[in-house]
């Protein structure tokens, strides 16, 4: 308070202002969202690799040269990858990750992991990934014929896996087949992807009848081989499973999808 010149009292207010500020610890989520993704697929989506935990603890890396034991399989590659993404950029999002990939599983097997799935778990899928086709084609080749799976058959099933899913999944991703490697050489891979791209054309148009998404990854993947032409260990390690560059494109792929379509967004609302 103060005196003016004429005697009288006037009264003067200072705002309120903070002394301090800290940082606190966010407030606890009592009912967090939580999303199920299933993939059923090859070994393209299973990807197992070796463990060791020194082999990927920074601070205790093995000696170059030394034996270690191998002490569990893990599942890795693009699903692995994906995964990571959607923690990364939702991590207020719970996703409940159930692969069921693979190797070696033709469409028929497929079809049998997701009864089997279902019969067993009864799980409620918000997303799930679905690709087969590259098996089915390969067992002709190396004459594994009773394995074998012909288009017609593989039809039946890819259609079987659809209608089954489409009665509890909210969101199915169709994924195409990566193709053989390297590109057109030998010719015997350049028939075995002719053949498998007639098995991608059914899958492709069995997503639209089924209103699901369908993930084209044969073309970056032919693309990508021709321009590395040079490196014929850049995407495949063995002609049919990814090296990391092989994954990283199919890791690009599904995350174009998801972020072009708003598929994770629709699914939260």
């Amino acid at each position: 308070m103060s005196t003016e010149p004429d005697g009288q009292a006037s009264t003067s207010v200072t705002p309120e202002t903070s002394r301090r500020t800290f940082d606190g610890a966010p407030a606890p989520r009592e009912d967090p969202r939580t999303l199920t993704v299933g993939f059923f697929g090859t070994s393209i989506m299973e990807h197992l690799e070796a463990v060791n935990a020194q082999m990927t603890t920074q601070a205790n890396l093995p000696e170059v040269g030394s034996k270690i034991t191998v002490e569990s399989w893990a599942q890795r590659g693009w699903v692995h990858r994906l995964t990571l993404s959607l923690r990364a950029a939702w991590p207020h999002i719970a996703f409940d990750v159930h692969n069921h990939g693979e190797g070696g599983a033709t469409s028929r097997d497929i079809a049998g992991i997701v009864e089997a799935d279902r019969a067993t778990t009864g799980t409620d899928y918000d997303l799930v990934f679905l690709g087969c086709g590259i098996n089915d084609v390969w067992r002709r080749f190396q004459r594994r014929t009773h394995e074998a799976v012909d288009l017609e058959e593989y039809t039946r099933h890819l259609t079987g896996m659809l209608d089954q899913l489409s009665g509890y999944t909210r969101r199915i991703v169709v994924v195409s087949e990566t193709p053989f490697g390297p590109i057109d050489d030998p010719v015997t891979v350049t028939s075995m992807n002719a053949e498998l791209a007639r098995y991608n054309a059914v899958a492709a148009q069995a997503a639209a009848a089924h209103g699901a998404r369908y993930l084209d990854v044969w073309t970056p993947f032919t693309v990508a081989a021709r321009h590395l032409a040079g490196d014929r260990g850049a995407l495949w390690s063995d002609g049919v499973h990814l090296t990391e560059l092989g994954d990283t494109v199919l890791l690009q792929r599904a995350e174009q999808l998801l972020a072009e379509h708003r598929i994770v967004e629709e699914l939260l609302d």
